[in-house]
């Protein structure tokens, strides 16, 4: 399947700011990618324990995504590749090599786990701020290239793939995600 010359645009869900409204319209620029194992590191939550935050417990604070979020007693704190910090839920747990018995309080490494899912991907210029409303149960808003952090040349927005008529296209019905541009390489691969 060919990573250049999609034809369909889908208008969907995904809800992008209008300053790139011009992704939904110049399919040719997207490209396709699966995810790659990557390392990161993994603990249990703890509300008394300070993270990331000075002076506050139970806080982490995901300078990707300008987010604060609060722990969960029965979450997990993630660090991602570039020192980037977040929560999840035990549903996640199937993302990283690792049995939920051996998680302890301090940080260990783990591998995270290459999945089939395919992606389409498109990189918006760092020079373009912009945002993509995302709704995984609960609607957030996320800023691209966001002043005050590297962007490694512009972040990309990211959503699943699907198969029309033996072609790949961007599912715009998906959410969406930006995925910031100086570690999209650790996250992503291409799709051949």
């Amino acid at each position: 399947m060919s990573a250049r010359g999609i034809a369909f645009v889908q208008e969907g869900n995904m809800n992008i700011s209008e300053n790139i409204e011009f992704i939904k319209e110049n399919t040719d620029d997207w490209l396709f990618f699966r995810n790659r194992s990557y390392t990161a590191k993994i603990q249990r939550a703890d509300k008394e324990r300070e993270y990331n935050v000075p002076g506050k417990k139970g806080i982490v604070y995901n300078f990707f995504e300008d987010a604060y979020e609060p722990v969960t007693e029965d979450g997990f704190v993630i660090t991602g590749a570039a020192g980037e910090m977040w929560c999840v839920g035990r549903s996640a747990l199937p993302k990283y090599l690792i049995a939920e018995k051996d998680i302890t309080f301090e940080p260990q490494q783990v591998q995270t786990v290459e999945t089939d899912m395919i992606y389409a991907g498109i990189r918006i210029p760092e020079d373009k701020a912009f945002t993509v409303e995302t709704d995984y149960g609960e609607k957030v808003m996320l800023q691209g290239n966001r002043p005050g952090i590297s962007h490694g040349g512009g972040d990309w927005v990211l959503t699943a793939a699907v198969e029309e008529n033996g072609r790949l296209r961007p599912d715009f019905s998906d959410s969406g995600r930006i995925v910031n541009g100086t570690v999209f390489d650790i996250l992503y691969q291409p799709y051949e």
